[in-house]
């Protein structure tokens, strides 16, 4: 019988090998569908670091955060968005594991975490320690600053969340207002 040792590997977007990125996109379009597909180094701003959760030196989950800057009401918040949230091995635990390893990094740096989901997979998230907001996509609007262009999302979805020091989601929910956002590489809301 062997032992199972797990690790959590954090690293940077632009220091992990390209096998990583390749395993990764092998599983967004799994995943996500054919059109997810990434360059990671192209795609994500300087900031973005990755979560890996490994068995026995094998990535068995992966997740992400992402600098986003957020325009609510006047005030900008720099907020970290989480993304790229993908269990390889559903049912072992793997993906509650990385999502434990992303809220203790948050707490530790007092960022507010933001990301969206199917409202399928909203419960694992909260049993994972994350908190929920019903619908919370329609509140986020994709806003190209050279354009004035704006994308909402029609799909609609689940918003989760670790609150952080600046206190954007506990603003966000006691108003009505819309926060804006724009990152280059995104062609449809969300991160």
């Amino acid at each position: 019988m062997t032992m199972q040792k797990i690790i959590i590997e954090i690293i940077k977007y632009n220091q992990f090998p390209k096998k990583y990125e390749s395993l990764m996109n092998k599983w967004r379009k799994k995943e996500f569908g054919p059109s997810e597909v990434k360059n990671f180094k192209k795609d994500y701003l300087p900031g973005a670091i990755f979560f890996f959760v490994k068995d026995n030196k094998r990535i068995v989950a992966f997740g992400g955060l992402r600098k986003i800057t957020i325009e609510y009401l006047g005030k900008k918040y720099n907020i970290l968005g989480i993304c790229n949230i993908v269990s390889i091995e559903k049912g072992k635990g793997y993906g509650q594991l990385l999502i434990s390893a992303m809220i203790a990094y948050l707490k530790k740096t007092g960022k507010t975490g933001v990301g969206f989901c199917n409202k399928d997979v909203s419960k694992f998230y909260e049993k994972a320690g994350l908190k929920v907001v019903k619908n919370l996509t329609q509140r986020f609007v994709l806003k190209n600053p050279k354009t004035g262009e704006i994308k909402i999302d029609e799909e609609g979805g689940d918003g989760i969340y670790i609150e952080g020091k600046d206190k954007f989601i506990q603003k966000l929910l006691s108003t009505k207002g819309t926060a804006y956002y724009y990152l280059p590489d995104i062609k449809k809301p969300h991160w």
